[in-house]
């Protein structure tokens, strides 16, 4: 029997704030168990998504491997209206304990890094990353009701000596309950696949069975599925594909596995069975999707969150209800990121546009906020959807800072 998994109460990630990356010079934004990115084609929804990416890649492989790997300094800080000299991404988060009944810890993490280039000269001092400053703060109730503290800050390092490349909680992932919050950066789970990725058969080996961020392991991961999933999994592919009676792996007793599904039209009492190199682009899109969000590492809680790119990519606008609730159910285990830039998932009565923020780039800098009081006004009195705000460039965001939460670590103003 596989050991208990730690249950983390959604959202995992309650606030997000970022400062001069990329496109966006500053963002402070609230997230729920289901959030949706809206904005037309390079607002700036992918590069809040990298921040998030950014801070789990920094602390696996050290921050200047993740500037490396986004293509250097140039390409990760600001540089409009002005070049940006540092950039910050702040979270603020909500980890319980996994021993039953403890009480969760609340807190922030923040790292604010540069280049390092010496301040007084202003010459450049070598590949690598400057630290200048990275805090964590964590907080909960301990017995009796007192507040039971955590934290550390570290101040100007620069990452030249082997330690020094690394992030301090990257050194205290193996004491609590720094390790737990470092356990659950690392697992966030970044959905981008490649279509070769999707269709292409993988080893049937014992340990497999987790799908790839790019897609790999397709079939194994649907061989890994409990038979629960797999029948959401078929029926979510149902609607969305008509004539698909079900998903699975090919012959799981194979060398190698892939995707198929059984598929039989109006009348036909024997399914064709189609693998995934005779799949569309959107079917086997949505397999991949679809296994994403009810993979067993997330319905069991070892992944805090998913993050996906456009969901409804190579789908027909009909399919976006069942994607909406495909992803609405998944939030129920697992918090759901997702971007679009079609306002078809949320045309629709039940959908809560409060999942919504909208992304706009104003004078190429990027800008993330709520749906503002007149769209909502207009979408609820039925005079325009929210799809039709959008493509006419009318879908505003309300770029003000969330409240503060009620359980904010001490220390805080």
């Amino acid at each position: 029997m596989s050991p208990a998994a730690p249950h983390r109460p959604m959202p995992f990630i309650t606030r997000v704030r970022v400062d001069n990356y990329k496109s966006i010079a500053h963002c402070d934004v609230a997230l729920g168990r289901f959030t949706v990115l809206l904005g037309l084609n390079a607002a700036g929804k992918s590069n809040f998504l990298d921040a998030l990416r950014f801070v789990r890649d920094a602390l696996v492989n050290g921050p200047a491997e993740a500037v490396a790997t986004r293509g250097g300094w140039e390409e990760v800080l600001r540089r409009v209206p002005e070049p940006a000299a540092s950039c910050t991404i702040g979270l603020e988060f909500h980890l319980p304990e996994i021993t039953p009944n403890a009480k969760p810890w609340v807190g922030r993490y923040e790292i604010t890094l540069a280049p390092p280039t010496a301040p007084e000269t202003g010459r450049d001092a070598g590949p690598g990353v400057r630290i200048q400053r990275e805090l964590c703060e964590m907080r909960r109730l301990g017995v009796g009701g007192r507040a039971n503290t955590e934290h550390f800050m570290m101040r100007d390092r620069t990452g030249r000596g082997r330690r020094q490349k690394r992030l301090q909680l990257s050194h205290l992932s193996e004491g609590e309950p720094f390790a737990d919050l470092f356990a659950a950066l690392t697992e966030m789970f970044f959905y981008s696949p490649d279509l070769a990725n999707l269709r292409k058969a993988s080893p049937n080996t014992p340990t497999a069975g987790a799908l790839g961020e790019d897609g790999g392991d397709l079939g194994p991961a649907l061989a890994a599925l409990e038979q629960q999933e797999r029948e959401r999994v078929s029926q979510y592919l149902g609607v969305i594909v008509p004539g698909v009676m079900e998903v699975g792996p090919t012959d799981p007793s194979a060398d190698y596995i892939a995707a198929r599904i059984n598929f039989a039209t109006d009348g036909e009492t024997e399914p064709h069975v189609f693998r995934a190199e005779s799949m569309s682009e959107g079917t086997i899109r949505a397999i991949g999707l679809l296994t994403a969000l009810f993979q067993p590492d997330a319905r069991e809680g070892w992944v805090p969150l998913i993050a996906v790119e456009e969901p409804e990519l190579s789908l027909h606008p009909l399919a976006a209800g069942a994607l909406y609730d495909a992803l609405s159910e998944a939030s129920e285990h697992v918090q759901v990121l997702a971007t679009t830039q079609s306002a078809e998932l949320f045309d629709r009565k039940e959908a809560d546009l409060s999942a919504i923020r909208v992304v706009a780039a104003e004078h190429g800098v990027t800008v993330i906020g709520e749906v503002d009081p007149v769209s909502r006004s207009i979408v609820a009195d039925g005079l325009a959807t929210t799809a039709e705000l959008l493509r006419s460039d009318q879908l505003r965001p309300v770029a003000e800072p969330p409240a503060q939460s009620d359980e904010q670590p001490e220390g805080e103003e």
